[in-house]
């Protein structure tokens, strides 16, 4: 028998209008991946926006990484109007951000050598198709320059393969991004002697959403990635074996669901600019009565990896874990931080770090196991070693289990964690024989 998790259910009552109008507008296979990519929308317009997570002491900022997988000619496509509709107004604001930029360098082409020119102007570029570490360390240093303070970067690429076309070494520099991007705080530097390279030491931040077929997604996730941590990052939402199906209805938004999908922008944009052209003082959402319900979801994680023995889930769960907070913290506050709502976030947290800790595990679990030499097994969805014993076993009963599932822990580090874990106790008549609770 598979341990596998049972996904809690979620439904379109638990979600604010903004985030529901693409849920009800989606058909059924593509409705949890039309509300990541506008909740992943949603949280880089709301760049100021902190919580603070229970097992962190600094704030966290709104950071996610959303990965669509699918075929070829799939419908991966549906991201780009739902992108298109709520990152509009950050795209207008870029473009003529691009105009100023432009300006100055037609003025550098067309003045003498001798002319004095002015200086060069600090612009604000958040939306972002293709990478260059140069590029992207004097974007993010431009907004420390012009705001004191970081700014999350907007990342959307409708084919992953392309960024290899034009540029061999992005997907080396995208690995190396991601991994610090994810974190508010952790700065990346730059110092080289080049003339075409940026030098500086900037807190580096996005939301990414890339759509991937699933040779783009192995180039992109390679083995150092996996076992960097990229992986665990990753919110993986895959749209499946489509094969014969008919291509997907997508309805258009209603005038009531515009007009709350248009409120939801404009609002997130007030709370990140200032009307005098600066930034707006971060917004910290009370998030503390989630505490209970995240760490209860995380006992319940720690349960399975004892049971299991799984490397992958151990390491898995918890950025899944944070990711489903940070997701949760915007529909809380989209949700007008009413407390009347808190039992449809605490929900939605549960349903999201389960669907994301098991798509993580269904992926790349294997490879993980793999990786550490802790299990050869077919599937990544382990056998539980603790459900297999009986009620009462002893050390021996133990051992032979062990070899037959073809682990490689050693007994007495299941019976030492499960002790501590409270699973197991000694037989009050025979100390060889172990008594489980569950």
């Amino acid at each position: 028998m598979k341990e596998r998790q049972t996904i809690p259910t979620l439904n379109a009552s638990d979600l604010p209008p903004a985030v529901r109008a693409y849920w009800d507008s989606a058909p059924a296979a593509f409705k949890v991946p039309a509300i990541l990519t506008a909740i992943d929308c949603y949280c880089a317009l709301g760049t100021r926006l902190r919580f603070r997570y229970t097992y962190d002491i600094d704030l966290h900022a709104l950071l996610l990484q959303v990965l669509v997988v699918a075929e070829a000619a799939s419908g991966k496509s549906f991201t780009r109007p739902i992108v298109k509709t709520l990152m509009r107004p950050l795209k207008l604001r870029d473009q003529e951000m691009k105009r100023i930029e432009q300006a100055y360098q037609d003025l550098k082409k067309t003045s003498s050598k001798n002319k004095q020119l002015p200086e060069e102007p600090i612009t604000d570029v958040r939306c972002l198709q293709t990478i260059t570490k140069a590029k992207l360390l004097k974007r993010a240093d431009m907004f420390v320059r012009k705001y004191g303070e970081p700014l999350a970067f907007w990342f959307y690429n409708e084919e992953l393969a392309t960024m290899t076309e034009s540029n061999k070494r992005a997907f080396a520099d995208l690995r190396t991004m991601d991994r610090l991007a994810y974190d508010l705080g952790a700065e990346y530097g730059s110092d080289t002697l080049s003339d075409a390279s940026y030098n500086a030491d900037v807190d580096v931040i996005y939301c990414s959403l890339f759509c991937a077929t699933e040779n783009a997604l192995q180039e992109y996730m390679d083995k150092r990635s996996i076992e960097g941590g990229n992986c665990t990052r990753k919110v993986l939402t895959d749209l499946g074996d489509l094969m014969g199906e008919d291509a997907p209805q997508f309805r258009p938004l209603t005038d009531e669901e515009q007009a709350e999908v248009n409120s939801a922008v404009e609002h997130l944009i007030d709370l990140t600019y200032a009307p005098d052209g600066q930034i707006q003082p971060i917004h910290v959402v009370p998030m503390e009565w989630m505490d209970n319900q995240v760490r209860r979801w995380c006992s319940e994680q720690r349960q399975l990896v004892l049971k299991t023995g799984s490397r992958a889930r151990n390491c898995f769960y918890k950025r899944a874990s944070v990711s489903a907070a940070r997701m949760a913290c915007l529909l809380y506050h989209l949700w007008g931080e009413d407390a009347a709502r808190q039992k449809y976030v605490a929900r939605f947290y549960r349903y999201m770090a389960t669907y994301i800790v098991d798509g993580l595990l269904y992926r790349w679990g294997r490879q993980y196991e793999q990786m550490h030499k802790s299990d050869e097994s077919e599937d990544v969805t382990k056998v539980s070693l603790y459900d297999q014993l009986p009620a009462s076993f002893s050390r021996d009963q133990l051992r032979e289990l062990i070899v037959k599932l073809d682990l490689s822990t050693p007994a007495r580090v299941f019976i030492s964690k499960w002790k501590r874990a409270k699973l197991i106790y000694e037989s009050k008549e025979n100390k060889d024989i172990y008594v489980k609770n569950y």
